[in-house]
């Protein structure tokens, strides 16, 4: 039997569920169950300390304690920063570190995370009923019943999202091609009634480039798949174009009836905002006049920054800021070169296209670090496990 974290087949199965549990955010406590995989692995390992490479996981270090330091009075996210190294940890341990062991482990958080949306649509639709789900701005989470931000339930689709090409034409168990497609569709149903344009952008995006990556810098594309692919595209825009002819032309009258849904009342003001652009370029302005961190630039602009860099500079300062921006500079090299490596598994590296492609896209466009934080150390795993990948490569 093929293990992933372990020789012993317990410890390697309990290993499992606990991530499960990380990716579904199980009572919304996920991130204090690193300590719990950090120990068992720590222990299965004979107490051997081992990291793929120790100065990525002493610069997380120093991003934990920077981040703690120039933020604790902001509250609880002020620990969240200890969990990098421990995510950095967990990955380097895969024990076996090989394609198909990365890809099922990409996969579980994609399934567990997406698990997330499908049951807070479930709850949502349970407590508040027909209207509060289709009509209301305010969105609940399965775990606390409180209101969340529908963009921290839009987040746990991501990495299925950019799963979805791979699942398409490359899965070839049928259980985990069509139980990914069951999964999705109704949690893609579900960040558009509550108003999510990003999916539906970073769909887009990870099929073009997908289909593109195989296509020129792998060659091995084959008609079946394009012809595959020409035809979903061929649905896709269909099923874009011909609710907004029925809307602009109140084919049927339909246009007082989707007047009412909120998701009509998003899209009527585009996919895009400038306005999040403005805000990027109000905050570049300030961040040389606030570099201690302590929310000053975003209590300026009276508004979160939108943005993972950027709001960790809001939040805990310049030295946080860099610290991130150098592992971030580390995780696009180790992209580039999974990338790239001609004796990598080809459907491997077609996967980590729509894969990591989302990850970057989600942490350009929402504070991950203190809105999402167990995105980002998913992130961090799936990059120390890829960065094994390689070191056995």
């Amino acid at each position: 039997m093929n293990r992933i974290w372990s020789d012993n087949g317990y410890i390697d199965l309990i290993i499992n569920v606990l991530l499960f549990m990380v990716g579904i955010n199980f009572m919304h406590y996920g991130q204090l169950i690193f300590p719990v995989i950090c120990l068992l692995l720590f222990i299965d390992n004979r107490l051997k300390f081992k990291v793929n490479d120790p100065k990525v996981f002493i610069l997380l270090c120093l991003f934990g304690i920077s981040f703690y330091a120039f933020s604790y009075k902001l509250g609880f996210y002020s620990v969240m920063g200890f969990c990098c190294p421990m995510a950095y940890y967990i990955g380097s341990n895969i024990k076996y570190p090989n394609a198909g062991n990365v890809k099922k482990i990409i996969l579980l958080f994609a399934f567990s995370m997406a698990l997330h949306v499908i049951l807070n649509a479930i709850i949502e639709y349970i407590l508040h009923g027909y209207d509060g789900f289709f009509f209301s701005s305010s969105h609940y989470d399965f775990w606390t019943r409180e209101k969340i931000a529908s963009t921290n339930t839009a987040v746990n689709l991501d990495l299925l999202i950019g799963c979805l090409y791979f699942m398409v034409f490359h899965e070839k168990n049928k259980l985990i091609k069509y139980g990914s497609l069951l999964e999705f569709v109704p949690a893609m149903f579900y960040l558009l009634v509550i108003g999510r344009r990003t999916p539906v952008i970073m769909l887009i995006a990870v099929m073009f480039l997908s289909f593109l990556y195989e296509m020129y810098v792998l060659k091995s594309l084959s008609p079946g798949i394009k012809k595959g692919f020409m035809i979903l595209m061929a649905a896709g825009i269909s099923l874009i174009i011909l609710p907004i002819l029925f809307y602009a032309f109140d084919l049927f009258d339909c246009r007082v009836i989707l007047d009412k849904y909120y998701i009509f009342e998003k899209l009527r003001r585009g996919l895009f905002s400038d306005e999040r652009f403005r805000l990027y370029f109000r905050s570049f302005a300030l961040m040389p006049l606030h570099p201690w961190g302590g929310q000053q630039i975003s209590t300026i602009l009276g508004e979160q920054i939108h943005e993972l860099w950027i709001d960790i500079y809001d939040y805990a300062g310049v030295f946080s800021w860099l610290l991130m921006i150098i592992y971030s500079l580390i995780y696009a090299w180790n992209i580039y070169k999974l990338l790239s490596l001609k004796k990598a598994d080809p459907g491997l590296q077609i996967l980590s296209v729509g894969v990591y492609l989302c990850i970057v896209l989600q942490m350009f466009v929402e504070p991950v670090m203190t809105g999402s934080s167990l995105f980002l150390l998913v992130a961090i795993i799936i990059h120390a496990i890829c960065e094994g990948y390689l070191h056995e490569q």
